[in-house]
């Protein structure tokens, strides 16, 4: 066993068997250059164990297909940021549409960048909601039922914005002739339905702000609807402290970057702690299963906020 291992073991066997404090074990994101990360998966390998580590995630962007989205997000530019601020798993999730995640995934093959297909939906409650798939074919299945329950006419760039469909090298396409920025007339109960049964996860995007949000629309979270997981905007303290829903949250909290522009790409985003990046393993932490959870960073930028408080 080499030297460096042998020298870290104590640690490192800490670390695995879980046993460490979560401070500690989130500390390899807040100290720039450690290989802590590759000695715990070199140790678990050497024992023949699965590593459960944190994954750096931003669930929540954007691409030249959303109305509202800037030029400069185009596929190479949002894989190309994302390895920069070494973010491991990101979701597409344009407004009411999934037309350009293969384009993304395209990118990221090869990359170490796990893209997984989503979208941002529009209900008839004028919320949004993120909604996350295994599969690009699941994704585009909810799609099809989306398109079907927006309105009727198609988009003027002139007022909404351009809608650019593009490929792995970001020529365009085709534009998108659906009113995207528009709501659905899909209920908040219909699309956690559908997206349940097509094998995804739903949870309210950005519920801290005051439009777009299920809290500012129906002023509550309803109990009958499966919600593992509530997205915020904001720092988790002024967040908190606007709504008391979050605070001691028996969800697990999300927070993403929302991105529209290249810039605003990599300051907001989530740990999750999983065996692998995964959809399946997303899920388990979003549900907080078998020591999955979620947590992140604090205002501050020196401590890690641990929010899977029923993990």
């Amino acid at each position: 066993m080499p030297d460096n291992l042998c020298s870290r073991s104590g640690i490192i066997e800490k670390t695995v068997g879980h046993t460490a404090g979560t401070l500690f074990e989130l500390s390899e994101f807040s100290r720039p250059g450690t290989n802590l990360r590759k000695l715990v998966e070199a140790w678990a390998k050497w024992r023949g164990k699965n590593v459960v580590r944190w994954y750096k995630a931003d669930l929540h962007i954007h691409t030249v297909l959303s109305p509202c989205a800037d030029l400069s997000m185009g596929p190479r530019d949002i894989v190309k940021k994302a390895i920069q601020n070494g973010i491991d798993i990101i979701a597409i999730t344009d407004h009411n549409s999934c037309e350009n995640v293969q384009a993304v995934k395209d990118v990221a093959q090869g990359a170490g960048l796990v893209v997984i297909p989503g979208m941002e939906v529009y209900s008839r409650e004028e919320a949004h909601i993120i909604c996350l798939f295994r599969t690009l074919a699941a994704d585009v299945e909810f799609q099809n039922v989306v398109y079907d329950h927006l309105p009727q006419r198609e988009n003027d760039p002139e007022w909404f914005g351009s809608q650019f469909v593009v490929d792995a090298n970001e020529h365009i396409l085709r534009e998108c002739q659906k009113m995207l920025a528009m709501p659905t007339n899909l209920h908040v109960h219909d699309i956690f339905s559908i997206v349940t049964d097509l094998g995804g996860i739903a949870y309210p995007a950005h519920v801290d702000r005051k439009s777009n949000s299920l809290l500012s629309t129906l002023g509550f979270i309803p109990h009958n609807l499966p919600v593992h997981a509530l997205e915020i905007s904001k720092a988790y303290e002024q967040a908190a402290k606007e709504h008391r829903i979050l605070r001691n949250s028996t969800f697990s909290l999300i927070r993403s970057s929302d991105a529209h522009f290249i810039e605003q790409f990599g300051d907001k985003y989530t740990l999750f702690k999983m065996e692998q990046p995964t959809f399946q393993e997303l899920c388990m932490a979003i549900k907080k299963e078998k020591g999955r959870k979620t947590a992140f960073l604090s205002a501050c930028g020196e401590q890690f906020k641990d929010v899977a408080v029923n993990a």
